[in-house]
């Protein structure tokens, strides 16, 4: 199980946008195992009554997952309310993390059962290979931007 580091209710909001970007910024998720860096990254805010975790994401089209390059890497953040989501609070933190940039974000909402039970939301801030916000040109699944030779995941591994 991963630790849960606490952001206390009266902690600026200068502070929590430190805090999750510095943990965030240390390393990259891959999305394949909970790692050191997975658990660094995972926070209770208490002022939003919120459990958030804030990752570098890498790997969505060197792992055959996404076609589009553009789609590689992103800023990750998802949130679990109790209780289901909040979009007051939300704001509050994407304006507080992102800012303006807050505009290019891709928001997913629960897919699995688990995440269904628990509400979590998903907030994906796309970037270049100096992790500068971007808008991705095109669809995660064209190949317009796509280098030749590129295999799919399912191209790579026969299932």
């Amino acid at each position: 199980m991963m630790n849960i580091r606490i952001i206390g209710r009266n902690e600026p909001t200068e502070g929590i946008v430190s805090r999750l970007f510095n943990a965030a910024n240390k390393g990259f998720f891959e999305g394949k195992y909970i790692t050191p860096y997975l658990e660094s990254c995972r926070w209770y805010i208490e002022r939003i009554d919120a459990q958030v975790v804030m990752t570098r994401d890498v790997g969505y089209h060197t792992s055959g997952w996404w076609k589009n390059p553009d789609y590689e890497r992103c800023y990750h953040l998802s949130i679990d309310y109790p209780g289901g989501m909040n979009l007051k609070k939300t704001e509050w933190l994407l304006n507080a993390l992102f800012g303006s940039n807050r505009k290019l974000m891709w928001c997913e909402p629960p897919y699995s059962e688990h995440g269904k039970r628990i509400g979590v939301y998903h907030y994906r801030l796309f970037c270049d290979e100096a992790w500068k916000p971007i808008m991705p040109r095109g669809e995660v699944y064209s190949t317009q931007f796509t280098e030749r030779g590129w295999k799919s995941f399912s191209d790579l591994h026969k299932l």
